[in-house]
């Protein structure tokens, strides 16, 4: 019996659809409001509460693991039930089901839903309609089942756990590949190619279901698109074998279960890998012109390049309060300011600084003004920077940048050279516009 209440085998009738769809949804934003009047928070019910009450949850300064878990637990539920409804629904007119898969979307599942309620019955259809059946039940429980897995999976590991690595970016992307493979080749056996189309379909809506619910931004999600499509193939096609030898039918999602724990290890031994970048050139000016520059505070006028257009964080302007170790720098950057420590000081020569604070690391391209990705604060650190002048015998000068970055982030094979190439980008923008300055100076 709730194997039946919870499967997409069935129909709904306009006016049950319609009764129906509108009390699940709320039910999202009635737990929300429960919990924010549970810890005596103030909840404003303005039009991105009623469009995304989930991401209203992350807003909350006092929001324990537990309640988070619970609640997202729930939301995950209610877009099940979402997609069940929606689903018979569309059976019951022959059409739409295409839109039922999106019904689980928040802002994208009220025109998906609308479209439904009004759907007329349509023509019965011309192929065996239990062969039908079949083969878009499958495909779309598979497909809705790795959807589910990614938002759960970066709900628990980034967001609740704060653990960025291979559990989240390689480990989980696998069971999905397995999970909807398997589900999508149990009963009727498809190509590799299908199933593969199958998977990567499952981890394209679940990317778009992180932007929507504003977990995530473009560029991460492109970022880690190769490593996390090729892991999901791979698991794609084993779950296609396990499927196609008759294997248990639960064996395959007992990986699932595996997850959480991979999330919490990594959670408690998170990765520090220090990244050390250093870049020189030679001005036609003197030490003394060159110190000026590095020490003044007009403004890096050189476009940031590709990853500053991406949105990582790049420096605009360095303004000093004062003179000497243990003087204040102020960094600006494009995500904000960085509060930095001068740490040596030899003037016409060596100029060296810590950093104290950090804006975030990114800004993420969402549709909404934030994104809760944990990632931008404390996953990729800026540490010593330090400016060497060395005098040339033509008079002029080797200006040279070191600056050091520490990645809480894995794979670290996977980022360490997309992170490189970002920061050695930076570093020569900088040391450019330090020449054009100098140069122009003199």
């Amino acid at each position: 019996m709730t194997r039946r209440a919870l499967g997409l085998a069935g129909r709904v009738t306009p006016p049950v659809y319609a009764l129906l769809v509108p009390l699940v949804l709320l039910a999202q934003h009635l737990v929300v409001a429960l919990c924010y009047r549970w810890t005596g928070e103030r909840l404003e019910p303005d039009l991105d509460f009623w469009l995304l009450p989930l991401r209203r949850l992350a807003d909350m300064p006092h929001l324990t693991s537990a309640m988070a878990a619970s609640v997202f637990l729930i939301g995950f539920l209610v877009a099940w039930a979402l997609a069940v409804l929606s689903f018979r629904r569309a059976t019951w007119s022959n059409r739409g089901y295409w839109f039922s898969l999106f019904a689980i979307f928040p802002v994208l599942q009220i025109p998906a839903m609308a479209v439904l309620a009004l759907l007329p019955r349509g023509q019965a259809a011309t192929v065996d309609p239990k062969v039908e059946r079949i083969d878009l039940v499958d495909v779309l429980q598979g497909v809705i089942a790795g959807i589910g897995l990614i938002v759960a999976a970066v709900l628990v590991s980034a967001l609740t756990l704060g653990a960025y690595g291979w559990g989240l970016f390689v480990s989980t992307p696998f069971v999905v590949g397995i999970t909807t493979g398997y589900i999508a080749n149990h009963r009727i056996l498809r190509s590799a190619a299908n199933t593969l189309t199958y998977v990567a379909l499952a981890g394209a809506l679940g990317g778009l279901a992180l932007m929507m619910l504003a977990l995530e931004g473009f560029i991460c999600i492109i970022l880690i698109a190769p490593l996390g499509l090729l892991a999901a193939w791979l698991g794609g096609l084993v779950g296609r074998t396990i499927a196609r030898v008759r294997h248990h039918r639960g064996a395959p999602l007992m990986s699932v279960t595996a997850l959480p724990l991979l999330f919490a290890v990594e959670a408690a031994m998170p990765p520090a890998v220090p990244v050390a970048t250093a870049e020189s050139i030679e001005i036609a000016a003197p030490p003394a012109a060159v110190w000026r520059v590095v020490t003044g505070s007009r403004p890096i006028g050189l476009s940031p390049g590709l990853p500053g257009l991406a949105g990582l964080a790049y420096p605009v302007r360095g303004q000093l309060l004062g003179q000497g170790v243990g003087a204040r720098r102020l960094g600006t950057f494009s995500t904000g300011i960085a509060v930095e420590r001068v740490t040596e000081w030899q003037p016409d020569r060596l100029l060296a600084f810590t950093v104290l604070s950090q804006p975030p690391a990114m800004e993420e391209m969402s549709p909404y003004r934030k994104v809760h990705a944990p990632h931008l604060y404390g996953y990729v650190v800026t540490g010593d920077t330090r400016y060497m002048l060395t005098p040339l015998t033509n008079g002029g000068t080797r200006l040279t940048l070191e600056a050091t970055t520490i990645l809480h982030i894995d794979p670290i094979i996977y980022f360490e050279p997309i992170a490189r190439w970002a920061f050695q980008s930076n570093v020569r923008r900088v040391l450019t516009s330090a020449k054009l300055q100098a140069e122009g100076a003199t």
